[in-house]
C-alpha cells in the first residue's frame, strides 16, 4: 500500500491546492473543455460564442460544492444553466478539477469531480449521479492514484482508513455531494484534502468600468470584511489596510503599478478623519457611516502637484483594481481569477506589461480571461490559448492548438507577414473554407 507509506499526518491548515486543470461539460451552450492552468490561461474566439459561459460554468461548479442541499436542489433546476442547444439538451452537468499539494514536504496529485443530471420535467433529474476523488504522489513513477471516493447512481462508498480500500458505505441523499458531508469526519486521515476541496473559491471580475471604486464613502458594510475581494467597493480604504496589515503585499502592488506607468513616482494613500454626523442610519440595515474617509493620490513626474486617482485614465483606473484583484486573490486563498476581456481598457501597446505584470503577482491564484484581441495570443505562450472554432450548430467548444498545427500556424502567418493573432483570428472570421481548413488542423 504505497499510500501508508506515503501519505503522512497533516498538521490542520498545512494543506495549499493550486488548480492545475479544470474539465466542464453541459451548461448551457458549453462543450467538454479541458483547461490546463500554467499560470494565465486564454479562451480565444469571436464574440458571442461562449466565452463567458465556460467562466460561468466553471463558476457554477465551485458555487454547487459550497451551497446546501436545498440550494443544490434548486441549482439542478437553473434554467440559465441547462443546456439547450439541440446538440446537447440530453447532457449533464459535468465537472472535474485536478490540483496539486504539499504536505510535509510530498507533493500530492489530486482528481476531484462530480456529475448530476438537470431537471428536465417533474419526474426526473435533481440528481447527482457520480463523485470521485482519486490521490497519488505527485512523482512520475507514480501512475497509480488511490480511489477515496466512489459514487454512482446506485451506491456511493468512501476510503475510511489508509489500510482499506474505497468500500465504506456512506448514506448520502441523491442532492448532497460526499465531499459536503465528509467535512464533519475530522478523524479521516485525508481530512485536510476534504477540507480545502471544500474551500475551493472563484472569483470573476466584471469591473470594465473601474471609475466608481475609487471615490471617498463613509458608508461601509457592517459584517464585510476590508480585504475581502468580493466587498470591494472602497478602493482607497482596502489600499489603506492592505498596506497596513501586509505591507509586503502592498509595496509589491505598488512596484507592479509603477512598472507598468513609469511617469508615476509614488502613490499615495491617506486616512481623513471627518465629523460624525447627528444622523443616524437604522440600527437594522446592513452599513453603517464611518468617521474617516480614504483618498488615494498619485505624483506624476509630469505634473506639479498630486491628483487624485480618479482624474487618471478609464485604463489605468481598471488596471490598478485588477492588480488589487490579484493581491487580494492571494490573501483569500482565490483558486481562480477570470478576467473578461482586459483589451477593452488597455493599451495594445501595454498589453504585453500586464501579462508579465499579472505573472509575478500570481502567488497560488490561476487565472482565466476572455478575448477576442489577436494581442493576446501575441502575447502568451500558445500552450495557454484555448480557442474557440466557430460551429453551425452554436455548440462552444475550447481546445489548444497542437504543438503541429501552432508551428504551421506561426509558419503561415509569417509568409503572410501577419502576426500570428491577427492570423489566427482572420481564419476564425473568415469564409466556411478557411474555418473547415482551421478545423482540418
Amino acid at each position: 500500500m504505497w499510500l501508508i507509506d506515503f501519505f503522512p499526518q497533516v498538521e490542520e491548515g498545512q494543506a495549499k491546492m493550486k488548480l492545475c486543470r479544470v474539465s466542464v461539460d453541459g451548461f448551457k451552450n458549453i462543450k467538454h473543455s479541458d483547461i490546463v492552468f500554467d499560470g494565465i490561461a486564454a479562451l480565444i474566439s469571436l464574440n458571442s460564442y461562449g466565452k463567458s459561459n465556460l467562466l460561468k460554468a466553471i463558476d457554477f461548479g465551485v458555487d454547487f460544492i459550497k451551497n446546501n442541499e436545498d440550494t443544490k436542489k434548486k441549482m439542478m433546476r437553473w434554467s440559465g444553466g441547462i443546456p439547450l442547444n439541440k446538440a446537447t439538451a440530453f447532457q449533464d452537468y459535468w465537472i472535474e478539477f485536478e490540483m496539486i499539494t504539499t504536505m510535509n514536504d510530498q507533493p500530492f496529485r489530486i482528481i476531484y469531480g462530480y456529475q448530476f443530471r438537470w431537471v428536465k420535467d417533474k419526474e426526473t433529474g435533481a440528481c447527482i449521479i457520480a463523485e470521485w476523488l482519486k490521490l497519488k504522489v505527485d512523482e512520475k513513477s507514480q501512475k497509480k492514484y488511490s480511489i477515496l471516493i466512489n459514487r454512482d447512481e446506485e451506491k456511493a462508498f468512501y476510503r475510511s482508513s489508509e489500510t482499506g480500500r474505497c468500500n465504506a458505505n456512506i448514506a448520502i441523499d441523491k442532492n448532497d455531494l460526499i465531499i459536503n458531508k465528509l467535512k464533519a469526519f475530522d478523524n479521516l486521515y485525508y481530512y485536510e484534502i476534504i477540507k480545502e476541496i471544500n474551500a475551493l473559491k472563484i472569483y470573476i471580475d466584471h469591473h470594465l468600468d473601474a471609475s466608481g471604486y475609487y471615490a471617498p464613502d463613509r458608508l461601509i458594510r457592517k459584517d464585510a470584511d476590508i480585504l475581502e475581494i468580493e466587498s470591494i467597493n472602497n478602493l482607497p480604504r482596502v489600499i489603506f489596510n492592505l498596506k497596513q496589515q501586509f505591507q509586503e503585499k502592498y509595496d509589491l502592488l505598488v512596484n507592479a503599478y509603477l512598472q507598468l506607468f513609469p511617469q508615476i513616482k509614488e502613490i499615495i494613500v491617506k486616512q481623513l478623519e471627518v465629523p460624525e454626523l447627528k444622523e443616524k442610519l437604522p440600527e437594522d440595515i446592513p452599513f453603517k457611516l464611518s468617521n474617516e474617509i480614504y483618498v488615494l493620490f498619485v505624483i506624476d513626474e509630469n505634473l506639479n502637484q498630486p491628483i487624485s486617482f480618479q482624474e487618471m485614465s478609464d485604463g489605468a483606473k481598471r488596471i490598478f483594481l485588477l492588480l488589487t484583484n490579484i493581491v487580494l486573490a492571494d490573501i483569500n486563498s482565490i483558486t481562480l481569477l477570470g478576467i473578461e476581456e482586459p483589451e477593452n481598457s488597455i493599451h495594445p501597446g501595454l498589453l504585453q506589461d500586464y501579462l508579465r505584470v499579472l505573472s509575478q503577482l500570481l502567488g497560488d491564484c490561476r487565472i482565466i480571461m476572455t478575448s477576442h484581441s489577436p494581442y493576446i495570443i501575441q502575447y502568451l505562450n500558445l500552450d495557454d490559448i484555448y480557442v474557440g472554432l466557430p460551429r453551425q450548430d452554436g455548440i462552444a467548444q475550447f481546445e489548444v492548438l497542437p504543438k503541429a498545427v501552432q508551428k504551421r500556424i506561426i509558419q503561415e502567418a509569417n509568409h503572410s507577414d501577419m502576426s500570428t493573432g491577427d492570423y489566427l483570428f482572420e481564419l476564425l472570421s473568415g469564409s466556411v473554407e478557411e474555418i473547415t481548413s482551421l478545423e482540418n488542423l
